[in-house]
């Protein structure tokens, strides 16, 4: 069964984005998948507050699949899939809205972190909750 994403966000490819090759930068390609995330935790996860209590990235591993050009129409689209004790494996994909083709995909490892104690936490309850909520079965808990 093919995983379900959520929250598709637009990405405006950027002159500044674009390589000498003419495509986007592979460099640029964590801001886009960033603003999955963040698009991901507004909703899901609304009082994480990156102050008190905030997640921090332990891996991460992005997949270059075809090319992105300037004036390519660009979605992210986002899902966890993994969840654990302190951590969890959020995935996204770059997708050609006008071809449906994934040009990209990356995996995190996102750790939840206590700010101000500068250690990795258990995941509070109420975010756990709203994840297992949020991705439903195809969600694997560890």
């Amino acid at each position: 069964m093919e995983p379900t994403f959520s929250f598709p966000v637009p990405i405006q490819v950027r002159f500044n984005d674009v390589d000498i090759m003419g495509h986007v930068s592979n460099t640029v390609y964590q801001n886009y998948y960033d603003t999955g995330k963040t698009t991901y935790f507004d909703h899901v996860l609304p009082d994480l507050d990156y102050v008190n209590i905030g997640v921090v990235g332990a891996s991460i591993k992005i997949d270059y699949l075809l090319p992105i050009f300037m004036k390519y129409r660009v979605i992210v689209v986002t899902r966890i899939a993994t969840l654990g004790t302190k951590s969890f494996t959020m995935e996204h994909r770059l997708i050609n809205q006008e071809t449906d083709e994934i040009m990209s995909t990356c995996c995190a490892v996102i750790v939840c972190y206590d700010v101000k104690g500068v250690k990795s936490q258990p995941i509070p309850p109420h975010w756990r909750q709203a994840i297992i909520d949020h991705e439903g079965p195809q969600l694997i808990i560890k």
